[in-house]
């Protein structure tokens, strides 16, 4: 068999990676890297397929080898992204905000730069240091959609939000030959802007226009498949046939919802626990799971019983095995798995971990799909660029986890799902907490009521929220967009309950 090129080799790892077959991903870009330690997207390549299975220091280390030897400038800034995204990953935040200021001493006017430094200052809640450099940019002349967009998030709570809207404004205008990644995100600073001056309607005529310079891909037919495999194929009689890995090890906790459902929120409570940690959205599940299938085209037509049980034991093994080399804690009793769309995968969680809880995160759908629409979510979440596709997409989410929930408390499986509403947790904190400890087997403790003073950065888009103590006002938002939301209700149907 001849040798593969170079290019195709690299070509057949970035398809791996884009498929999110992430551990392939480091095999394949590893060896490319041994023969290449310098070239820029090689290295980036392989840092990334690292950042992907949570091997942050691994990633932090070659990104860092690599930047002494790169010099060209635009190389350096591909790798310092892919770098400071591990050491925030990693916790190391402080080290990334010092290792970006550096780079700027030796490009200080570099827009990429600027924005990447003055976002990681909001992320560590340094809202004032930011706000000050920004200031100081400002004084200089220098300025631009991608430092404004920050502007926008850091003053987002303070008396200078209609200074941040007249300038995202008057850019947005001036600047309209910019980049369709720096106005959208231009776009979405200015709508959380204004929707905090409660000027609903400027606010969403903001956000459409955002959601609008995304490539609209989302197949509601693909969903739909999707949703009918699951239904045919993982039923209470095939999974009497199946059998189950003996669990060990910590108690794997998976919170699954959609995204924007308090999911963070869940996991940040539990993680405030001296016995609970939490593992951030892991995609290992997923992975794990096509890993089993038999089609990959497919994965969901593959029935319980049809799993190969000592392949599904391995699995399981390196879950638990990595997970728990995250936690690195031996008084850990709970390590949680926070991917919101895990939900695809509930019965091969339940088939893998006969010891799993699974935590159920819902809030009122339209608060749920507006939150959505509100968000830079990425293209693997396209649905959340329409308001109808939003209502869609839940519509399907909801029947495949009410598949799931009449599975598991099946008596072949044996699962119960804990549901945590919301709604409930701002009406009663310590009520919901309490039960909710107490289904995962872990006892009270106060400080899982103080999760937001932890100092534990939540590298997800409720990092501002996860910060402060739980908050009412994002109950029934979609009252204020009332008149703008018609096809989002209409896709919804009667999946809304009131």
């Amino acid at each position: 068999m001849p040798m593969l090129s170079m290019k195709d080799a690299y070509g057949n790892a970035k398809a791996l990676y884009d498929k999110g077959f992430y551990r392939a991903a480091v095999h394949a870009s590893e060896v490319l890297y041994k023969q290449m330690p310098h070239h820029p997207p090689i290295v980036a390549l392989y840092v990334g397929s690292l950042l992907r299975i949570q091997r942050f220091e691994d990633g932090v280390r070659i990104a860092s080898r690599a930047l002494r030897h790169i010099t060209h400038k635009e190389h350096r800034i591909a790798i310092i992204t892919q770098l400071t995204e591990g050491m925030t990953q990693a916790g190391q935040l402080d080290g990334a905000i010092e290792l970006v200021r550096k780079e700027l001493d030796a490009q200080p006017d570099h827009q990429s730069l600027i924005g990447a430094y003055t976002h990681l200052l909001v992320v560590n809640n340094q809202r004032e240091e930011a706000i000050e450099y920004i200031d100081a940019l400002r004084a200089r002349g220098i300025e631009g959609l991608s430092i404004a967009a920050v502007f926008g998030r850091a003053v987002l709570r303070t008396d200078r939000r209609d200074e941040a809207i007249e300038w995202l404004t008057r850019l947005l205008e001036t600047q309209a030959g910019a980049s369709d990644a720096r106005k959208l995100q231009a776009l979405n600073s200015l709508g959380h802007l204004l929707d905090r001056a409660k000027r609903y309607d400027e606010a969403m005529e903001a956000f459409k226009r955002s959601n609008a310079l995304h490539e609209a891909d989302y197949v509601d037919q693909r969903v739909q498949v999707l949703e009918e495999s699951i239904i045919a194929n993982w039923t209470s009689d095939r999974f009497r046939g199946a059998k189950r890995p003996e669990p060990s090890g910590p108690r794997p906790v998976f919170i699954v919802g959609m995204p924007r459902s308090g999911t963070t929120l869940t996991e940040q409570i539990i993680d405030a626990h001296p016995k609970g940690y939490g593992a951030g959205e892991l995609g290992l599940i997923s992975e794990l799971f096509r890993g089993l299938a038999k089609s990959e085209m497919n994965p969901y037509d593959t029935p319980p019983d049809e799993y190969d049980p000592e392949k599904l034991a391995e699995a399981a093994r390196i879950y638990r095995q990595e997970t728990a080399a995250m936690a690195n804690d031996e008084s850990v009793e709970v390590i949680v798995d926070k991917a919101p769309m895990n939900f695809n995968y509930l019965g091969m969680i339940a088939l893998a971990f006969p010891d799993a809880r699974i935590i159920h995160c819902q809030r009122d759908p339209r608060d749920n799909c507006l939150s959505c629409f509100f968000q830079l979510l990425n293209a693997g979440h396209a649905y959340s660029f329409d308001l109808k596709d939003c209502g869609l997409f839940y519509r399907h989410y909801r029947a495949i986890v009410e598949h799931y929930t009449e599975l598991l408390g099946s008596d072949p499986v044996n699962m119960p799902i804990f549901e945590n509403v919301y709604e409930d947790m701002v009406a009663d904190q310590e009520k919901r907490t309490r039960e909710l400890l107490d289904f995962i087997g872990l006892d009270f403790d106060p400080a899982c009521l103080d999760f937001h003073k932890t100092g534990r950065v939540a590298i997800t888009l409720s990092n501002e929220q996860v910060r402060q103590p739980i908050y009412k006002s994002s109950t029934k938002r979609y009252e204020r967009y009332s008149k703008h939301i018609g096809p989002m209700v209409e896709a919804l149907g009667d999946v809304i309950r009131d």
